[in-house]
Formats: C-alpha cells, sequence, structure tokens
C-alpha cells in the first residue's frame, strides 16, 4: 500500500511540473495566453499527462530504487515480516509479566 501511494506522489509532483512546463512551451509558441487557451492548446498541454507516467514507470523499473523499485516490494514485506515478529510479545517474557 506504502508503495502504491508513493507512486501516486511521485505521478502528481510530475504532473503538476509537466502541466507548468506544457502550458508554457504551448504559450510561449502559440502567442495565446494561458487565460486564452482554446480547445487545441488544452489538448497540447494534455500529453503531460502521459508524459508524467514517463519518470515514475522508470523508477518502478529501477531495481535499485528504495522507493517503489521492483526490490521494494521484497524488501517492504521482509520488513513488514520482521516489524510484525518483533511486536508480538514474548511468552517468556509475558509469564514473568503476569506472575509479578
Amino acid at each position: 500500500m506504502k508503495i502504491n501511494q508513493a507512486m501516486i506522489e511521485s505521478y502528481v509532483r510530475n504532473l503538476i511540473g509537466q502541466i507548468i512546463g506544457a502550458a508554457t512551451i504551448v504559450a510561449a509558441s502559440t502567442g495565446v495566453s494561458i487565460q486564452s487557451f482554446g480547445g487545441h492548446e488544452w489538448l497540447l498541454v494534455a500529453n503531460s499527462l502521459w508524459a508524467s507516467l514517463v519518470p515514475v514507470v522508470l523508477r518502478y523499473a529501477n531495481k535499485k530504487d528504495p522507493a517503489f523499485g521492483l526490490v521494494a516490494k521484497a524488501v517492504t514485506s521482509t520488513v513488514e515480516k520482521k516489524l510484525s515478529e518483533a511486536s508480538k510479545p514474548n511468552k517468556a517474557t509475558s509469564k514473568k509479566v503476569a506472575s509479578k
């Protein structure tokens, strides 16, 4: 779940940057202000929707990316397993506490 959340947050950050960049480029190249964009200009800016996925996919495919790379699933499951084992009460400690 945390991996998916990290991927979504990364996509949103990329999307915001891409939209700002695309709108600026379209406005500069067409000579139309952003407030006056028509359907054609917004379609050009809409390309940032798929372009924003490129860095996220590249990070996912990177086996060394600790946030949400392919190795992150294995590492996350191992860490979660160890944390759940550590949080289980120790039977010997439980008996000592109960007898006091």
